[in-house]
Parts: structure tokens; sequence; C-alpha cells
């Protein structure tokens, strides 16, 4: 297993990571300057940071690097979407009922989630949750409590001051230093090298995959310092290739793979229907008390189908606030349009894939989510009449590009070659239906990988 970025080791009293507040070249995958919603641009040397930020045209994506990928970096939300809006954008071959009976209970039983325990939702870093969930409740919206995968009884510690604040401080970003989160370094890692059959190579960036001697692939990698100076160039030589490297950098090595002529027989539909799960975000203020902080994990959810795309919204956090009585809600609407997707290209001359224009696919999502919180905030006389939005284009849901169905079978299997795989998020049609992506990709790799084993291949 081929990993680019580092094995983070929590700490229970050490600042492992950076976060909004407390800036450090860890946060960021070899970037001179920072760049993350309402945070300064700060010049920062370049590091092996937790999280890429792509400047793609029209929208930034974010993504995760680092031994144990988007569990690192996620909210920890384990959210199933409806079934209609599910049935709507996947395939008919991947039936909601099959997903619901077999693999979300499988990647439950893995992930362990778990709604947020009364006392630490009465506790005061999560005022402004229970802020949320009273302003929704007035706008004719009843909040449902969120399954998730934060550990509860390390925030518990964290609220008796027995560990260091990370969660109940709104650390989340760009991880959590004292293990607050149930991330996959806690579970599906150590079960699979468990097994003694797995080998895990950090700091070692895929720069390509093609073909090799006959029924082989190769894999040329650069092997780095977390400084990124290069250490060596290796060359690696296999029967099976697992492409897992999140949707951004999946989609760019196979998309270079193909039309480079490494792996020419790929299809069309490779690079093809990239969506940002129609993510947006908003803020406001109310009049209150903010609490001592802004707790990151979200107490609840709603789901509503009044606008022009059905929405999903949670309760997030902006660590900046503080104490500050404000509000920040995540809104990722269920779309099945593909007029809202977009694609990736290659570049000869430099070897680059990037993202075709993304403007406008998210306006319809744009509606939706404003829509939303202006009903809230017209229904409740303590918030201030004004919301932020982002005003840039931004997602760290990135899904799409290799479609199941369309640029693979039902399974994950790359059409045009034996032995070739992607399984993870750019499977996803563009849009998981109103939830967040993490809990389907997971359950989605599990039916992927189980078909494989019993099939060998």
């Amino acid at each position: 297993m081929l990993e680019r970025g580092q094995e983070w080791a929590t700490d229970p009293h050490r600042v492992v990571f950076g976060s909004q507040v407390n800036y450090s070249r860890k946060m960021f995958w070899f970037r001179p300057v920072a760049q993350w919603p309402m945070v300064l641009p700060f010049p920062m040397a370049p590091y092996a940071g937790v999280m890429e930020v792509s400047n793609e045209r029209g929208i930034d994506v974010a993504c995760a690097a680092g031994l144990g990928g988007g569990s690192l970096v996620y909210t920890c939300a384990t959210v199933t979407p409806p079934q209609k809006h599910f049935e709507r954008i996947f395939p008919a071959g991947i039936t909601y009922r099959e997903m619901t009976s077999i693999w979300y209970p499988k990647a439950a039983a893995m992930l362990r989630p778990s709604v947020m325990p009364q006392d630490i939702y009465a506790s005061a870093p999560f005022t402004h949750s229970r802020a949320w969930d009273e302003h929704v409740g007035r706008a004719g919206y009843e909040p449902v409590k969120m399954p998730s995968t934060f550990n509860w009884e390390v925030v518990r510690q964290e609220l008796l001051g027995t560990v260091r604040a990370s969660a109940s401080a709104g650390e989340s970003d760009f991880g959590c230093s004292n293990g607050a989160k149930n991330s996959l370094t806690v579970n599906y890692l150590p079960a699979a090298r468990a097994t003694g059959h797995v080998t895990v190579q950090t700091l070692c960036e895929v720069e390509s995959i093609g073909l090799g001697r006959p029924g082989k692939y190769t894999v040329t990698v650069r092997h780095i310092d977390a400084n990124g100076s290069l250490l060596e160039k290796i060359h690696y030589s296999c029967t099976w290739l697992f492409v897992c490297a999140g949707t951004l950098n999946t989609n760019r090595l196979l998309v270079a793979a193909r039309d480079s002529g490494k792996l020419p027989a790929l299809n069309d539909s490779v690079g093809v229907g990239f969506g940002d799960n129609g993510d947006q975000f908003i803020g406001y203020g109310y009049v209150g008390e903010g609490g001592p902080s802004q707790a990151a994990p979200s107490a609840s959810t709603i789901f509503t189908e009044d606008f022009v795309l059905p929405v999903r919204a949670e309760n997030w956090h902006l660590m900046q606030l503080g104490q500050s009585p404000g509000i920040i809600t995540l809104a990722m609407t269920a779309d099945p349009d593909p007029v809202n997707r977009a694609s990736f290209s290659y570049d000869a001359s430099t070897g680059r894939v990037t993202l075709s224009d993304w403007s406008g696919k998210s306006d319809a999502a744009a509606q939706a989510a404003s829509s939303l919180i202006d009903k809230v905030m017209n229904a409740n006389s303590n918030v201030v009449p004004a919301a932020i939005r982002w005003p840039c284009p931004f997602t760290p849901h990135p899904l799409g590009g290799c479609q199941v169905g369309k640029a693979t079978d039902l399974y994950g299997r790359l059409k045009g070659y034996r032995g070739l795989y992607a399984v993870d998020g750019s499977l996803i049609p563009g849009n998981v239906g109103g939830a967040n992506p993490s809990f389907t990709i997971t359950a989605l790799a599990e039916r992927c990988i189980a078909d494989i084993i019993a099939r060998k291949g």
C-alpha cells in the first residue's frame, strides 16, 4: 500500500496538526501560501502537510494527504442518503435495498458511528449546536441526531480537562491532535496490518501508472521526505492494481495514463462526471451566548425538499468565532443532473491533468442553500438578518470521474483492463444524493471488494 502523505501519531496533550487559529506548515500539502475558507493567506514553507487544496478552474478542491486519507480531516458525519435520491443518481444495478441491508451495516460495523451523547450536547462548547437546532425548529424543521465517528469518550475527557482540547475547541479540518476522531487509523488500517499481508509505505507519491510486461502493470513512485526532497524513484510491477488515491488524484493518474498512451484502452468515461456533492457553506450570527468555544462535531441534521434542489443541512462551526455567537451551516444538495458535472482533461505539453471549467455548475445548489438559510433567519427574531455566503466555489467532497457502471463495471473494475480497479470516491456519480459522502464511499468499497474477492479478480 503506497501513501503519498505521512503517518500521523496523535497525542493526548501535544499539538500535532495546525488549525485555523494555530497556523502550521503541517496543515497543507506543499503550498507556499495557505488557502482555506476564512483563513488569511499566510506564507509558509512547503511541507508534506495533511490537506491538499487544488486550485482548479472555477473551483477549489480539498483532499487529504496522509495515512488514513479523508478520515483524518473529515467531519465524521456518517449519514445515509434518502432512498429516492440515491436511486435517482446510482445505476439500477446498485439497489438501495442491497446497500442498506448489507453494505452500510458492514461499513458501520467497522466504523461504529453513534449519535452525540446528551451530556456532551448539553455542554458549553456545543451552545451553537443547540442554538442551530432551535433556529431550524422555529423554521418548521425537526433536527435529527446525526451518526458520527467522533470518539465521544475522548471528547468527554476534553470537557473534563484530562486531555488537550481539540474537537471541543473546533479542531477538525486539519485533524484532531488528541485522537478524537475514529479515523481509519484505528479501525480498517490496524485490521489490515494485523493480517500480516499488508505493507504500508508512506511519503511515496505515485507519479504514473501504465502497462509493463504482459499481464503486469507498472507503478512509478517518488519516495520523498517531509520537505519534498526526492530520496529515490521506485518502479513497481504488479498483477492487480487498485487506484484508490481519492477522487482528485485517481482521476489525475487514470486520465494521464489513458491520454498519454500508457493505458490507452481505458474508456472515454474515465475523467467524466466530476461533482462537488452540492456543497455550500453559509454563516450567520445571532443574539445570545456562543459558548466558550465553537466545538467541531455536528449534533444534528435536517433534510428538506422545499427548494429548487433537495437539501441536507448540518450545523458546523467556525473555529475563528471563538466565544462569539455565530453559526455555520453546511448544505449539500441532492442533484442528479449531469449538466452540473465537469470533466478532467490532460495537457500533453505539461503532463498535467486539470478539471475543466466549473463556472455555473453550483448555481442551483447555492440557490437552494440560500433559500433555506433565508427561511431560517426569517423565522428567528434573535438572528442577525444577514448571512455570509462563502464567495468562492469550494468543496471538501470531490466525487466522480470514474463513475461506477460507466468507467467501471458495478464493482470498480475499470473497463478495458483486467486486474485494474478504482475503489474510492471517484466511483460516486458526482453526488451522493443528499448526504455526506464518506459512509457511502465506504459501503460501496465494501461491496466492490467483496465481489472482486469472490470472483478472484
